[in-house]
């Protein structure tokens, strides 16, 4: 089922993609009157929802299998008919876009039926590997001691959507009671992309020949476990999620929680680190690392309700994408439908890298000149430097696209060449 997953992950990587350009193109000056002001939100909405919840899921889901090796083939499909019925509504930019943090909302059938089936599944995949994995919660191997970890966050973020939703309200209110039906569930996903980085940065390492043991690093990833569920308890101890004191208490977890233990382990994995440009593997793990820390840079600085706070969320996000995208160039190899990558596996972590550190950077200085979140077009400013920084913005989307654009193709036609000639062998035999 690995395969399975891996074609599902990229797929939803490159249709989430395609959707963050449009977004980005739609609020950069001199290009934003082409793209459609009323589908704005709905590509918005897909784009998060398929490039990070979904695709990032699946691989998850995809590194499940390979170190617990379940069965997870109910939930595969599950998950499949869940991610066709997300990327349908959005592409068709029906029903009402509710622009909530952390999976933003379309209120229509498709996109709740798609939503609950792939959620479902992710479910199923959890639990078929819970027991495998809880012996592995204080392992030294840095790899199955951040997998393991990722497993219990994983269920323990599906079980915080029952109090959540008991504390959500009305749900005619709808910016709200989405805001507060996914707010824990969405900051334990973060925990669970932690997780998730920490597998990719030493999987990488190991790549380079440099694998590590923890020693007492493996008991502070505990951290992440007793500070997700505090997270889980968020709607229980508050009466509003989404209180002034709520988000307190949320910033506080996340920065001891996640932040202190991230610092610790990323001291660790570039001891020793030497860089090697024309190796993918090297090269994403360095661009990796600095993408997150400009993602915490612009936290610790102070944001505010602007296009800083997608700054920073798109580095640490971003950081992981970029690790699982160097790592998808060695299981093309391992699943034996290459033996030796072409040069786009060394040009491309460069192109997505630097460009996605240039559109973090306009995001940071447009929204330190006011530009806010979540709009469409530039009418709101005749501030040069925020212009000049969102055309900074739109270089790097554009840089960026065409990295991910290169790595989404050749990865598909690796894995639908390799299936058909699989198929082929077999039917000889």
């Amino acid at each position: 089922m690995e395969k399975r997953w891996f074609l599902l992950s990229v797929v939803s990587l490159g249709l989430g993609g395609f959707l963050a350009f449009v977004v980005a193109m739609a609020r950069t000056p001199g290009v934003y009157q082409y793209f459609p002001p009323g589908y704005f939100y709905y590509a918005l909405i897909g784009h998060v929802d398929l490039a990070i919840v979904i695709f990032l899921l699946s691989f998850t889901l995809l590194v499940w299998n390979r170190v617990y090796h379940a069965n997870t083939r109910i939930a595969f499909y599950l998950s499949l008919l869940g991610f066709l019925g997300v990327a349908l509504s959005a592409f068709l930019g029906k029903g009402t876009a509710v622009s909530n943090n952390y999976l933003p909302t379309i209120v229509h059938p498709i996109f709740f039926g798609g939503i609950i089936l792939f959620f479902c599944g992710f479910t199923l995949g959890a639990f078929s590997v819970l027991k495998s994995s809880i012996r592995d919660i204080i392992s030294p191997d840095p790899v199955k001691n951040a997998v393991s970890v990722s497993v219990m966050l994983g269920i323990l973020m599906m079980l915080a959507v029952i109090p959540s939703y008991l504390r959500a309200g009305d749900p005619s209110n709808v910016y709200i009671f989405y805001e507060r039906l996914f707010w824990a569930p969405g900051h334990i996903h973060q925990f669970l992309n932690g997780a998730m980085l920490l597998y990719a940065w030493y999987y990488l390492l190991a790549l380079l020949g440099k694998e590590k043991r923890l020693n007492f690093l493996r008991f502070i990833n505990l951290s992440f476990l007793i500070f997700g569920f505090l997270l889980f308890l968020v709607p229980v101890l508050y009466a509003d999620p989404i209180s002034m004191p709520a988000k307190i208490f949320t910033e506080v977890s996340y920065a001891v929680g996640l932040g202190i233990p991230m610092f610790l382990h990323a001291f660790n994995v570039i001891k020793g680190f030497k860089p090697d440009v024309k190796n993918p593997f090297s090269s994403a793990l360095l661009l990796s690392l600095s993408l997150y820390f400009l993602g915490v840079l612009i936290a610790y600085a102070g944001i505010k309700a602007d296009l800083r706070v997608p700054a920073h969320y798109h580095g640490t996000v971003t950081s992981l994408t970029l690790a699982l995208m160097a790592i998808s160039y060695k299981l093309v190899q391992e699943y034996g439908y290459t033996q030796r990558l072409s040069a786009i596996s060394r040009i491309q972590p460069y192109l997505y890298g630097v460009g996605m550190i240039l559109f973090i950077l306009g995001l940071y200085f447009a929204g330190r000149g006011g530009a806010p979140r979540k709009t469409y077009g530039t009418g709101y400013t005749q501030d040069p430097a925020v212009l000049f920084s969102l055309v900074i913005m739109g270089i790097g989307t554009l840089m960026a696209v065409i990295g991910g654009v290169m790595f989404v193709l050749y990865i598909l036609r690796l894995l639908l060449r390799g299936q058909v000639y699989h198929g082929l062998q077999e039917d000889k035999g």
